[in-house]
């Protein structure tokens, strides 16, 4: 699980310590810097991934350097704990304000007994399992030296890490853009998820012994009349993800209970917003189980309605830790604030000097009347 972020130099993220649970919730108004953390979190999983670039414009581009500070280096470092060892990554990006252009100075990976990886300015200095010296060589500077290291049989924790890194999953889900036709598996969900019918397929195809568990879910979540999810094909690599349900009205308009009446199936896109937004929140839970992602989401509660938010969070606390290695949820929801907030909330506040400081969320003594967290917070009375 990721334990500790630290950013210096990113939009409002000066000096910015975040330490996480294996479920925590970010808590604070807006420009607080809460979906500037998940911004980070991808770009350093894109550059670890080895299909991104420090200059693309949804990684670390110059326009992202903090505004008041004159500074031209940005320094990012995560610290992961896998089991019982610890690793920590450090990448400084340097930027030239003029031209825009920005470049890797240092990208280093280092465990508790020693160093992993190096490369300073363009110049490599790999390491062995035991941290003895490997190989020396040169590198591009605009990308992540690191994610290019082939896997060996003396670098298998360096390897370690970047498979962890490689699964974290960073989506702020939007119903109205998820495709219903797949073409292709996707291991990794998009920012907005639009791929999901993709990540479906992926693990349809790499799981299919979580499906049955899953459709029980949905079963319970959407009503009798839910009856599956299968990919229908409608094409020699294409195939669209089909939802299945069954008609208990007879030619009357009542309601019977019965597996007699005819099913019938909808495309992805013709349920409802929020239909496809439960599909996909139990699907992170449920398809993902045992395969080492981490989870970060944000507003996971758009589109769902009150009453089938807290069911959802009752199962994702119950996998965190388990069958989901972290969860990390930002959120302005009541629910999510009153369940999760007392335990696992970290509130970031930022300052008349626009430094954004974190702290836990607590209950002071202006709570005379037994008033929610949810509420203290709406009224400025928390802390």
């Amino acid at each position: 699980m990721i334990e500790r972020l630290y950013v210096n130099n990113y939009k409002c993220l000066v000096n910015f310590e975040l330490r996480l649970q294996e479920l925590s919730l970010l808590l604070g108004p807006s420009g607080a810097g809460k979906t500037a953390v998940l911004d980070i979190v991808l770009a350093l999983r894109r550059l670890l991934s080895g299909d991104a670039r420090v200059t693309d414009a949804d990684v670390f581009p110059t326009r992202t350097l903090t505004r008041w500070q004159s500074r031209d280096v940005q320094v990012f470092e995560i610290q992961v704990k896998l089991e019982t060892e610890t690793f920590t990554y450090r990448l400084e990006v340097e930027h030239e304000r003029a031209s825009t252009k920005a470049r890797i100075r240092l990208e280093k990976l280092v465990s508790a007994e020693g160093p992993l990886f190096e490369c300073l300015r363009g110049d490599v200095q790999l390491y062995r399992d035991d941290h003895s010296l490997g190989p020396p060589y040169s590198t591009d500077w605009s990308e992540s030296a690191l994610a290019r290291v082939a896997a060996r049989d003396d670098n298998t924790r360096l390897t370690r890490f970047l498979e962890f890194m490689r699964k974290v999953l960073v989506c702020g889900f939007y119903p109205p853009t998820f495709g219903t036709e797949s073409s292709t598996e996707n291991v990794l969900l998009e920012r907005d998820a639009h791929n999901f019918a993709d990540w479906y397929r992926h693990a349809l195809q790499e799981r299919p012994d979580l499906i049955p568990q899953f459709m029980k879910t949905m079963k319970q979540v959407m009503g009798s009349d839910f009856r599956g999810i299968r990919l229908e094909r409608i094409g020699q690599e294409t195939r669209a993800l089909m939802i299945a349900f069954v008609d208990h009205e007879d030619a009357d308009g009542h309601h019977e209970d019965t597996d007699s009446h005819e099913q019938y199936e909808l495309r992805f896109n013709e349920i409802s917003d929020g239909q496809r937004a439960l599909v996909a929140l139990y699907g992170l839970i449920h398809l993902s189980r045992d395969q080492g992602y981490t989870l970060f989401l944000d507003e996971p509660d758009n589109y769902v309605a009150l009453a089938e938010i807290q069911p959802w969070l009752m199962s994702l606390e119950d996998a965190c830790g388990e069958a989901v290695s972290q969860a990390v949820i930002t959120s302005h929801h009541p629910e999510l604030i009153d369940y999760l907030g007392s335990e696992n909330g970290v509130l970031l506040h930022r300052d008349s000097s626009g430094v954004v400081t974190t702290r836990r969320p607590e209950v002071g003594d202006s709570n005379p009347v037994g008033l929610k967290l949810s509420e203290l917070i709406a009224r400025g009375w928390e802390g």
